[in-house]
């Protein structure tokens, strides 16, 4: 056994890895437990690009929005729960260097024929930066970009707190969160393509109002990819 093999089995031993995902124990060299690698909620094509979800549980009806199409690897469900709150909640940073890998897999699946020019995200007001370590959205644009051989660039400024949407009627969603982002300034979208980011998609009325900031800033295109997608109930479609 080599000494680099020999000094990672003895920081599993002092400090053993854990399954990026669920948080349980795993063996060294690995990432992921074998009960999440089997079952892990992933959205599997044939994909609606309106709603990020499978076609056999769309339900948007092409529902319009200001970007030109969402995709995420996963349902926010299961396992996908504990992983956002491992990186939102418990500061786990790291863990987005292994969901990064599955954002751009799926990136590079539904869209093979974009040429993207950059990768933004979704940003966090100064007070919510004071609060959190990190945003998850920017970590996880930051591990997509480098995955993805592109730059990553803060584009847009949220302006003021909003009510977190999780907790709101999809009726509300776009309410809370119009007027609430700007692009910055002296940008230079003009005909750029961007790849937007955030690490949960529910109504996309977040995504929408993101997109639609860019745009009018100058951006040809926007689309977006999440880590997970929340799967609606009917009163939220």
């Amino acid at each position: 056994m080599s000494a680099p093999e020999s000094l990672d089995r003895l920081l599993c031993i002092l400090f053993p890895r854990r399954c990026a995902y669920c948080g349980e124990v795993i063996l060294p060299k690995t990432h992921v437990c074998d009960a999440c690698l089997e079952n892990l909620p992933r959205i599997l094509p044939p994909v609606c690009l309106f709603c990020a979800y499978q076609k056999e549980d769309c339900r948007c009806k092409q529902k319009k929005r200001e970007y030109d199409g969402v995709c995420a690897p996963f349902y926010y469900e299961d396992a996908i729960v504990k992983a956002v709150h491992r990186l939102k909640f418990e500061n786990k940073d790291f863990t987005a260097d292994t969901f990064a890998l599955d954002m751009a897999a799926v990136v590079r699946r539904e869209y093979a024929d974009i040429t993207f020019d950059a990768v933004t995200y979704v940003p966090f007001t100064r007070k919510q930066m004071r609060r959190r370590a990190f945003n998850p959205a920017e970590v996880l644009a930051e591990k997509l970009a480098e995955e993805l051989g592109l730059p990553k660039r803060t584009l847009l400024l949220k302006l003021y707190e909003t009510r977190t949407q999780h907790f709101l009627k999809s009726s509300e969603r776009a309410g809370n969160v119009l007027g609430a982002f700007a692009a910055v300034e002296n940008a230079d979208l003009e005909g750029k393509t961007l790849l937007l980011v955030d690490d949960i998609k529910t109504t996309g009325a977040t995504l929408s109002e993101c997109a639609k900031m860019l745009k009018l800033a100058g951006a040809k295109a926007v689309f977006c990819c999440t880590f997970a997608a929340t799967r609606l109930q009917k009163e939220n479609t």
